[in-house]
Formats: C-alpha cells, sequence, structure tokens
C-alpha cells in the first residue's frame, strides 16, 4: 500500500467517525425533544438518550485518540526492505567468501601469514552469517508490525459503516415518538457492540506491536554481542613471525621470501 492509499484509509475512518457521531446526535435529541410530550413516560427515554451520549462520546475518544496517532506501516515498510537489502543480503552474500574452501580456490599462499589469514576466516564468516540471520529477522519483524497496523485501520472502516448503518436506522425510529424508545435502544446496543469490535482490534493490535517489539530489541542485542568473535576481538588476520611465506602457482609471480 502507497503513502497515498494508507491517509485515504485513515480519512474514510474519520469520516465514518463523523457519521457515527452526527447521527448519535441526532438520536439524542430526538429523543429529548419528546420528553415533554411523554410526560413522566419519558424518564426511561431520557435515560437511554444519556447512555446513548456517552456511549457516543466514548466511541469517539477512543478512535480520535487512535487516529492522531494512526502508526506509519510505510516507514515500516520502507525500514524492512533497507534491513533486507542493504544488511541481510550484503552481508549473506559476503559471508559465502569467507570460508577456507573459498579461499582454496587460489591455494598457493603458504606460510605463517597464510596460515593466519585462513584462522581468521571462520569467525568472521559466524559473524556474517549472524548479521544476515540478524538482519533478515529485523526486515520480517518490521513487516509484520506494518501489516498489523494496516490490518487494524481496514478492519476499522466495515466495523464503523456497520455501526453507521445501525445508528442511521435508529435515527429513523426515534424521529417518531412512539418508536423513539426502541430506536435509543438500537442505537445504545449498535455503539456498545462497535466500541467492543474496536477494543477487540486495539488490543490483537497491541499483541503483535509488543511481540514484535521484544523481538527487534533481541535481534539489536544480538547485533550489539562481539561474543561470536575469540575474545570478542575482530580476529587478526596477521603472523607474529613473517620469517617465511611463499607463493607458488607456477606463473611469473611467483614468490618466497625467507630470513
Amino acid at each position: 500500500m502507497a503513502e497515498q492509499e494508507f491517509g485515504q484509509l485513515l480519512r474514510a475512518v474519520g469520516r465514518l467517525l463523523e457519521d457515527v457521531d452526527g447521527h448519535a446526535r441526532r438520536v439524542v435529541d430526538d429523543c429529548r425533544r419528546w420528553l415533554r410530550l411523554l410526560g413522566p413516560a419519558g424518564a426511561a427515554l431520557d435515560r437511554l438518550a444519556g447512555q446513548v451520549e456517552q456511549a457516543a462520546g466514548d466511541a469517539a475518544n477512543l478512535l480520535e485518540s487512535l487516529l492522531q496517532r494512526p502508526g506509519d506501516p510505510i516507514a515500516l515498510h520502507k525500514a524492512a526492505a533497507r534491513w533486507r537489502v542493504g544488511v541481510a543480503a550484503p552481508a549473506g552474500a559476503r559471508a559465502a567468501t569467507f570460508t577456507a574452501e573459498f579461499a582454496r580456490a587460489d591455494d598457493h599462499w603458504r606460510g605463517p601469514a597464510a596460515d593466519a589469514y585462513l584462522a581468521t576466516l571462520p569467525p568472521q564468516h559466524r559473524a556474517l552469517a549472524e548479521t544476515h540471520e540478524i538482519a533478515a529477522a529485523a526486515a520480517d519483524s518490521l513487516q509484520e508490525s506494518a501489516a498489523a497496523l494496516l490490518a487494524f485501520w481496514a478492519a476499522a472502516v466495515p466495523a464503523l459503516t456497520s455501526v453507521s448503518a445501525e445508528l442511521a436506522a435508529a435515527a429513523a425510529m426515534t424521529a417518531d415518538p412512539f418508536t423513539a424508545p426502541a430506536g435509543a435502544a438500537l442505537a445504545l446496543a449498535a455503539l456498545a457492540e462497535g466500541i467492543a469490535v474496536v477494543n477487540g482490534l486495539t488490543r490483537a493490535l497491541s499483541e503483535v506491536l509488543d511481540r514484535e517489539r521484544r523481538t527487534q530489541e533481541s535481534q539489536l542485542a544480538r547485533l550489539a554481542d562481539a561474543a561470536v568473535f575469540p575474545g570478542g576481538r575482530w580476529p587478526v588476520a596477521a603472523a607474529e613471525s613473517l620469517s617465511d611465506a611463499s607463493l607458488s602457482d607456477g606463473d611469473g609471480t611467483d614468490w618466497s621470501l625467507i630470513r
């Protein structure tokens, strides 16, 4: 989903929230308009109107607070791509070259320096392979977070559409004093159901984001851990003794150093 499409999704949620608020206000206003006509019998309708007003306010506060900080799945997707393409891919490709088998493709360098260099290959390979694994896991986690945010807002649209439709039907009923109590009860039920759905979506989103947050923290801790190297340091690719080394592959570049 492009950034523009996500913006359109949020605006759709905002418009639906305005529709819900408008229908709920109409229900409340209609109910209170009939109180004088109903006299003592209007007490129950007055209570219903107050409950509808409270529920509508709760629903508005809940969704407006979420709309103020809706998250940014597009930025998360971009970050995931950077981890995958900019870190995981080159680390994996480089790890393949830090093996004894790869070095032996031209296995003519001999001596202490050559031995010292070959000894550095396994820890470097492990470090690069682990970096590849960590970066790929971080990318997956960021994508999971982005998908969860998109799913939340996408699910909010049909939920609010349903609530808005039920409130519109309730408002039509409260336009008549004889069906106003039933209309108010319908409105209250619709709002309660809508709030329950949004709360359920919010809990599901929170669970996913909390899990992925822990995953990302764990991967970053692994990335900072130097224990993969002997003594926690990048291995030294040099020999203590430079008294002898040679390169012999049968061409004019052969050389030998003996002291």
